[in-house]
């Protein structure tokens, strides 16, 4: 299966429509539009996604996590860093086989996801590949109207 784990925070604040979610509405609102933007990407390229966002200022003793429109949405447990989150999603897959790429521009999380045979793209190479889906729908609407 191919996997793509990718880092909420961190691609929020690197895509400019997102950012400027943050001060034009909320957190909340452009963690959602993150979430429908990749809905549309998993749809298209039939990858599964997960989205991974820290738990700032959660006192939640668990990590939480939902299905939002096909993609698996997690908040990880307070005092766990989105990262942690990933490299545990990472290592996992690993184990089992699956095809996984990492979205994220932290160096860091860069070089460990490669260290397990990971694939690695940056915020803006998921916005690219993010647009060419939403561009890929709309084709296959004009297509059926």
């Amino acid at each position: 299966m191919n996997r793509l784990i990718v880092d909420g925070y961190n691609v929020i604040h690197a895509w400019p429509p997102l950012k400027r979610l943050l001060t034009s509405a909320s957190l909340e609102d452009a963690r959602d539009e993150l979430v429908r933007r990749l809905a549309v990407l998993g749809m298209v390229s039939g990858e599964d996604v997960t989205v991974v966002f820290d738990a700032h200022h959660s006192k939640a003793m668990s990590n939480s996590e939902a299905d939002v429109d096909g993609v698996h949405v997690i908040f990880t447990r307070k005092g766990h860093s989105a990262d942690h989150g990933i490299e545990r999603l990472a290592y996992l897959a690993s184990q089992t086989g699956d095809v996984i790429t990492v979205a994220t521009s932290d160096r860091f999380q860069r070089d460990l996801v490669r260290g397990m045979g990971g694939a690695v793209i940056s915020a803006l190479e998921l916005e690219r590949q993010v647009i060419e889906a939403e561009n890929e729908i709309g084709r296959r609407v004009k297509r059926y109207q």
